[in-house]
């Protein structure tokens, strides 16, 4: 099934107006507003779609998941190439679960942790960047010319990266689903609770983690930009603007990406990213030993972080 990659994370929130400064100062574009929800996008159109978190039109919400505390994620819709995976999605998911259509085409189910899923024909423009010249000892790239990073500006994230579901038991059975229902592969995994994915229609190292570190829900959302001085400039736009950092400036051992988690009050984190991991099929997934990751992958070799709730920040 050719499932491209993340199309719209939507999110059920307390505050809008809270919410809709904090997805302004992140760099999203706002495209629509009304009584109901709003949307803001990213370069690519991949959106994310604020919405009261009493809307009973939303995903229906588990009261026991501790990250959903008030504001919270509520569903990922994943886009697809075109309308014939879409049937065929269709077709294998209704075998043994209820599959509702709403009137823009997108499918809704759910996956085998009762995270709500859905998915549409992406409607996403791929951004081309132009990246700048970097120079290095012995390879003088850019001559007679002021690096780009080093003028402050704040950019636009091109898309919506990747998502994390934290899953309380069992994740290692939870995650067949999206190998054997969906077609996803598995890129790398880390001690016996955390497992990187990516859809068929993905190069990306990862666009889905499913994590056993206990709790429940959405997690992250990550946005990825050009590079890490956007990456910079962009964060220490946020904290200047009152958001907390999590953890970042950094760079992950899994992946490769540079890394900033800032806390969002619209339930959990945002992450940006940039330099990740590009796969084709002759990757080999790993399995890496936690013990010798630094944070946060480092935190599934510790017992204590298992009742970490991510509502809000934490000290």
């Amino acid at each position: 099934m050719n499932i491209i990659g993340i199309e719209t994370v939507i999110y059920g929130v307390i505050d809008i107006e809270i919410c809709c400064r904090y997805l302004t100062d992140w760099g999203l574009k706002l495209v629509s507003k009304n009584n109901k929800s709003s949307v803001f996008e990213t370069i690519e159109k991949t959106t994310i779609n604020l919405r009261k978190a009493d809307d009973t039109e939303l995903a229906p919400l588990n009261c026991d998941m501790p990250f959903f505390e008030g504001s919270c994620g509520r569903e990922v819709i994943w886009g697809v190439d075109n309308e014939d995976t879409l049937a065929s999605i269709r077709a294998e998911l209704s075998k043994d679960r209820d599959i509702r259509e709403t009137c823009d085409g997108t499918l809704h189910a759910v996956d085998d942790a009762n995270n709500p899923l859905g998915f549409c024909v992406s409607k996403r423009s791929i951004a081309n960047e132009i990246h700048p010249l970097v120079n290095s000892p012995g390879n003088p790239a850019r001559i007679n010319t002021p690096a780009n990073g080093a003028i402050p500006s704040l950019a636009m994230p091109a898309r919506i990266g990747h998502v994390v579901y934290s899953v309380p038991k069992d994740v290692d059975k939870k995650v067949e689903f999206y190998f054997q229902r969906l077609g996803f592969k598995l890129s790398d995994r880390i001690g016996d609770g955390a497992f990187f994915m990516r859809p068929a229609g993905s190069k990306d190292h990862h666009n889905l983690l499913l994590e056993g570190r206990g709790g429940k829900g959405l997690q992250h959302t990550a946005f990825e930009f050009r590079d890490f001085d956007q990456v910079m400039h962009r964060g220490l736009y946020m904290e200047e603007q009152g958001w907390k950092t999590h953890i970042g400036p950094t760079r992950h051992t899994v992946g490769s990406n540079y890394s900033w988690y800032i806390w969002a009050p619209v339930g959990g984190l945002f992450e940006l990213i940039s330099d990740m991991d590009i796969l084709d099929d002759n990757w080999k997934a790993g399995h890496a030993d936690p013990k010798k990751l630094g944070p946060p992958f480092s935190w599934y070799a510790r017992p204590e972080q298992k009742n970490l709730k991510f509502g809000q920040p934490h000290e």
